[in-house]
């Protein structure tokens, strides 16, 4: 887990880091011969959607790997690809745990236990901590509001998937079945305020996503973000010493800002 810095439009997607489908042929994109028009709502769409919300609001716990990259814009404009891999393992209502490193080495360590938040940041031996009780939905919210940080692909964790991801939908499309590392999914194509995002969801029992992508479109470089989702686990026994801090002794505590 990583936190960046975040703007809030709109409130969900926002922290989930700027993102965008990757560069594939003309071909692999052509519209169907009953592609939605623009502003329109496709039923199919949203039903699949709501379909992969409500497998995961059934799972007490949810675990998952995420391979992500994302743009770092510099002040030329040039923007620079960055990559970042995690583990995340979430256990309702309240718990919740991260471990990540980055392409440059940066490694963190992430834990909160219902009542207070721990960002250990390995690369730079220090730790951070803020306190908090109440749900992984409440600290996500708190985190954007106050801190104007986010966790990204926050979205997928939340409690209702579903409505944290159709808070600011202006349209919506289903592009088809398409192969995500050797698993059929559905694409799914929505447009919302301030960002256009795609998400592919797994097509049999297990409405899994396996692939999630934003692009900000109100941004003038309009950065991409891009997440591969795999090695689920659902339902899974958890022990609760996985959510408590196990920070070294010798790391400085640092006051907890955002970035």
């Amino acid at each position: 887990m990583y936190f960046v810095s975040s703007s809030r439009t709109p409130k969900l997607l926002t922290r989930t880091a700027a993102v965008a489908a990757l560069t594939l042929s003309t071909a692999l994109f052509s519209a169907p011969a009953d592609a939605q028009k623009a502003g329109s709502m496709d039923k199919k769409a949203m039903q699949i959607l709501q379909g992969m919300s409500d497998y995961l609001a059934k799972a007490g716990t949810v675990s998952f790997r995420a391979r992500t990259f994302f743009d770092q814009v510099r002040q030329s404009g040039i923007k620079i690809k960055a990559a970042r891999q995690g583990r995340i393992l979430l256990r309702r209502p309240d718990q919740l745990h991260v471990q990540s490193i980055a392409d440059n080495g940066a490694v963190r360590s992430v834990w909160f236990d219902g009542s207070k938040l721990t960002v250990w940041d390995r690369h730079l031996n220090q730790y951070k901590t803020l306190a908090f009780k109440g749900t992984t939905d409440a600290l996500l919210d708190h985190l954007t509001d106050k801190y104007q940080v986010h966790l990204p692909i926050a979205d997928l964790l939340f409690s209702n998937v579903g409505k944290a991801l159709k808070e600011s939908i202006i349209s919506s499309e289903y592009l088809g079945i398409r192969t995500v590392q050797g698993v059929k999914c559905h694409q799914l194509s929505f447009e919302s305020t301030g960002a256009d995002w795609q998400i592919w969801i797994e097509a049999d029992a297990t409405p899994l996503p396996r692939r999630f992508a934003i692009t900000y479109v109100t941004s003038k470089s309009e950065p991409q973000f891009l997440a591969q989702l795999d090695q689920w686990g659902v339902g899974e026994q958890t022990e609760a010493s996985q959510f408590q801090a196990a920070v070294a002794k010798s790391t400085k505590k640092v006051p907890f800002v955002g970035k």
